[in-house]
């Protein structure tokens, strides 16, 4: 079987910037062991495979080499990029991915950016751990747990400046990943994060959609704010801008395409 594929940087800001990620787009479903060792062959920090209802209106589920995951904002937005791009979604209208997260929406901005509209993430107030502390290294000021453990620190250099323990923070299994984040000095921005998710084979992701369901409602509450700006601190780094709209976020950002062609399974 041969399927159109393409590789796409989501959340980009110029050359090397951003997360890559896989988008398969399929003719029929396959099983999920099937697209788990397609995802495992591609080993991007996530793969999209989508799979069309409507028009405009498509099934998403999203893939890391090591496991799927419930939601995931950059490969929701390479996927949506390529309908746009390649003609398979209408000019000016929004697409509607249904998923395990539930419908999500995306469209293009005044801008010509992406914007998505996902869920907004909850997390309770949670005790520092010797584990969490050890595996970050470091010691934050406070930490909340949901879906993943947000870590919120005092000092920005401290954020960017973590060498984590990988194998002891993949052993942290009541969440999935780790989000270190601290406000920002930085023009243009209002805080930075870095996101680390060993347990499902990706040690430090580049550009974390989902990460900013939670850091958004965060900073938002701090700093009395329902529009900002992200920066994810990572080795490639990634421009995020978020909204806060009742219960759900709003995403937008830059997606470019650097491969496209078929894929044999």
């Amino acid at each position: 079987m041969k399927f159109p594929y393409f590789s796409v940087n989501a959340f980009c800001k110029g050359a090397f910037s951003g997360n890559p990620a896989g988008v398969c787009i399929l003719e029929e479903w396959l099983s999920t062991d099937e697209l788990q060792n397609m995802a495992s062959q591609l080993y991007f920090p996530e793969t999209a495979f989508i799979f069309p209802n409507k028009k405009d209106s498509w099934s998403i589920r999203w893939f890391t080499p090591k496991s799927e995951v419930d939601l995931c904002g950059h490969a929701t937005m390479a996927a949506a990029h390529v309908l746009f791009e390649e003609g398979l979604a209408t000019q000016g209208a929004e697409i509607t991915f249904s998923s395990n997260s539930g419908k999500l929406q995306v469209c293009h901005d005044e801008k010509k950016r992406l914007t998505m509209n996902f869920p907004l993430l909850k997390a309770r107030n949670s005790h520092v751990s010797p584990a969490l502390v050890e595996g970050l290294g470091a010691y934050p000021d406070e930490v909340y747990v949901g879906t993943n453990c947000l870590c919120v620190f005092g000092e920005e250099e401290t954020v960017r400046s973590l060498a984590p323990d990988f194998k002891m923070l993949s052993g942290l299994n009541s969440f999935v990943g780790v989000i270190a984040t601290a406000k920002t000095s930085s023009i243009g921005y209002h805080f930075v994060s870095r996101y680390f998710a060993p347990s499902v084979g990706i040690d430090e992701d580049h550009a974390t959609g989902s990460a900013h369901c939670l850091l958004a409602p965060y900073w938002g509450n701090k700093l009395n704010k329902n529009k900002l700006v992200g920066f994810q601190a990572s080795s490639r780094g990634a421009e995020i801008r978020c909204e806060v709209k009742g219960d759900r976020v709003i995403l937008s950002g830059v997606a470019e395409t650097f491969v496209r062609g078929k894929m044999t399974f």
